[in-house]
């Protein structure tokens, strides 16, 4: 029973954009408060699971970034309470070579550098995807070209590319970066972000559940596109949210309602505020 099994969940993940947030960037506040309380009450832990930087996703929570966890840059980040347990990063080596690939082979692709220190966009980019990206990017640095890499450590390459390419360019990088470690995964809306290979969200929340020494049983998680695949397969309540790709759904065990009508915060609320049943 649903009203028994809930006792056992003390980590709860979500997506962040076409998730947890609306189209609009925002979420319920007040509804929010109410369940943080709640989850502070009874030592449950909320994590922010986004292929976004650390820097950018705390500012969706000013008040709470030092009392929750955050996996960030598609699991290459993973941030408890303010404090980095741990990072993932590319080579040099992998980064130049996949750069000189694309700008070769797509060359009307935007490609943006996301390293620790600081992201980098070439200053030709388009002022309209400039402007886009400033909402992701708060510590951008624009360069004349990416030549040669900036010297820096890298969470990720993001790539802006038109919709009708991103399976054939994921595709292509998947198999011919497969050496060097990278592997290419989509968040939609044309939007690739190449990690390393052996990083995911799955790979990120499985890390934090054994530092706190929980298992998937005690995992519930929240997502809408091909990059919370992984999440979605090990916890063992799943929910895709209905605005989700019938892909996604197939894979969650539950649906929640859409983004827009704050379907997370409803489903959470729904359990931990109301008691109520699946």
């Amino acid at each position: 029973m649903w009203k028994e099994s809930i006792m056992t969940i003390k980590v709860i993940a979500t997506d962040m954009d076409g998730t947890f947030l609306t189209d609009a960037k925002t979420y319920d506040k007040v509804l929010f408060e109410h369940l943080f309380d709640k989850f502070m009450t009874d030592d449950i832990k909320f994590v922010a699971a986004s292929g976004n930087q650390y820097r950018q996703i705390i500012q969706q929570f000013p008040k709470h970034k030092d009392q929750m966890s955050f996996v960030a840059e598609n699991g290459g980040h993973i941030i408890e309470n303010g404090r980095t347990l741990q990072e993932e990063f590319e080579t040099l080596e992998a980064v130049s070579a996949l750069v000189n690939y694309i700008e070769k082979y797509y060359p009307d692709t935007v490609i943006n550098l996301v390293g620790k220190e600081l992201s980098y966009l070439p200053k030709s980019t388009p002022e309209k995807i400039k402007e886009l990206l400033s909402y992701y990017l708060p510590v951008l640095k624009y360069v004349d070209n990416l030549h040669p890499i900036p010297d820096d450590r890298y969470f990720k390459v993001t790539l802006l590319v038109r919709d009708d390419l991103t399976a054939k360019i994921q595709t292509e990088i998947n198999t011919i970066f497969a050496d060097y470690q990278l592997a290419a995964t989509s968040s939609g809306f044309g939007c690739i972000d190449v990690i390393p290979s052996h990083v995911h969200k799955g790979t990120g929340l499985d890390f934090l559940l054994n530092h706190w020494g929980y298992g998937p049983e005690n995992l519930m998680v929240f997502g809408d596109g091909g990059n919370d695949i992984e999440m979605l397969k090990l916890a063992k309540y799943s929910f895709a949210m209905a605005n989700a790709p019938q892909e996604i759904k197939s894979i969650a065990h539950y649906e929640a309602p859409s983004n827009q009508e704050n379907g997370v915060l409803q489903i959470l609320s729904n359990y931990f505020l109301k008691g109520n049943k699946l």
